[in-house]
């Protein structure tokens, strides 16, 4: 299975998620270096807290805006999609 990670945003009053952003191959080795991935992870398929500033150094890389007055913030994996649906079919 593959699976893509996205930048995830909680709300804190509510923790709903109210907000993702693809994080693509070229951003993935700095998003994976500020959310503090560990060694036993080296695919970072756990979720992972971002602190303020790591979400914001994210966030530039993204070319994004984030509300982290607001959210709490989290690298995330998912599924693929085309995963999904390969999985689905057998």
């Amino acid at each position: 299975m593959s699976v893509v990670h996205r930048i995830t945003g909680y709300d804190r009053a509510t923790e709903t998620l109210v907000e993702q952003h693809t994080v693509p191959p070229r951003v993935l080795p700095a998003a994976k270096a500020a959310a503090q991935i560990s060694g036993d992870d080296p695919d970072a398929v756990w979720s992972y807290r971002l602190t303020t500033d790591a979400a914001q150094r994210l966030a530039t890389a993204l070319r994004v805006a984030l509300d982290t007055a607001r959210n709490d913030y989290f690298l995330e994996a998912f599924a693929a999609p085309d995963s999904r649906a390969s999985s689905q079919a057998a």
